[in-house]
C-alpha cells in the first residue's frame, strides 16, 4: 500500500512539472523581463510592495502596479502580486516549469511558484525632464508628430503641461504636446514635414494651481511640443 501511494505522488509531481499553461496577456505596453526567476525573502524587486490577490494574473498585477506608478511587477506563489521601482540584481532565468503555480484569477495561467517569480517591466522612461521645442502646425494634412500618436484627455486641464509630460513619460513616449488647452499628444518624434509656427500662435490658456496664474497650452491646430531628456 505504501509503495502504491508513493507511486501516485511521483506521478502527480511529474504531471505538475510538465503542465502546459496559456500565454498571458501583457497589457499597457509592459514587457516580460523574466518568465521565471529566483525570488527570496530579501526580494529581487526594489521597494517591493506585496499584495495577495484572489484574482491574481500577470495582467491584473501589471494593471495594479501601473496604477500605483510602479515600473516593475511580478507574480509569485499563485496569489502574490509584487510591485516596485526596480530590480536589485539581474534576473537569473530558471526553467519555466519551476513557475508552476496556477494564478488565483485564471487557472489556465501560471503565477510563479515557491521562491519563483515572473517579472514584468513598465515602458515608463526613467526620471528626466521635458524641454520646450516650440509651437508647431498640427492639422490633419500636416500633423506635427509622426505615428504612432497617443491622444489623451484629462478630466481637468489644470496644469495641463505637467499632466501631459508626466503621462507621456509614464507610457514611454519621449515627445509630448498640448493643443488648444485640452488635447495631450504623445509620440516618438516629429513627422517628416513638421512645420514650426510663430510662438504667438500657441495662445490658448490653461490654469495653473491656485495662486500660480495661467500658462499657454498650444492653440487651434497648434501644438506646443516638449522633448524628454534623461
Amino acid at each position: 500500500m505504501q509503495r502504491y501511494v508513493l507511486t501516485l505522488v511521483a506521478l502527480f509531481s511529474v504531471g505538475a512539472g510538465v503542465r502546459a499553461f496559456g500565454t498571458p496577456t501583457i497589457p499597457l505596453n509592459w514587457t516580460t523581463i523574466s518568465p521565471c526567476t529566483v525570488d527570496t525573502g530579501a526580494r529581487i524587486i526594489v521597494n517591493d510592495e506585496t499584495f495577495q490577490l484572489s484574482d491574481n494574473t500577470p495582467a491584473s498585477c501589471i494593471e495594479l502596479c501601473d496604477s500605483g506608478d510602479f515600473v516593475i511587477a511580478g507574480v509569485e506563489f499563485g496569489n502574490e502580486c509584487h510591485c516596485g521601482s526596480g530590480l536589485k540584481v539581474l534576473p537569473s532565468d530558471q526553467p519555466i516549469s519551476e513557475c508552476n503555480m496556477v494564478c488565483t484569477g485564471d487557472p489556465t495561467l501560471s503565477c510563479g511558484g515557491p521562491s519563483r517569480i515572473q517579472v514584468y517591466k513598465s515602458p515608463a522612461l526613467p526620471p528626466g525632464s521635458f524641454t520646450l521645442q516650440g509651437c508647431f502646425i498640427d492639422t490633419p494634412s500636416s500633423p506635427t508628430f509622426g505615428e504612432p500618436i497617443m491622444h489623451h484627455l484629462f478630466p481637468s486641464n489644470l496644469d495641463l503641461i505637467s499632466q501631459c509630460t508626466q503621462f507621456c513619460q509614464h507610457i514611454g513616449y519621449p515627445f509630448a504636446g498640448v493643443e488648444n488647452a485640452h488635447d495631450c499628444q504623445c509620440s516618438f518624434g516629429f513627422a517628416d514635414d513638421a512645420q514650426i509656427a510663430p510662438s504667438t500662435d500657441c495662445s490658448s490658456v490653461c490654469p495653473l494651481p491656485a495662486g500660480a496664474g495661467n500658462e499657454f497650452c498650444g492653440g487651434v491646430q497648434r501644438l506646443m511640443v516638449y522633448k524628454y531628456s534623461h
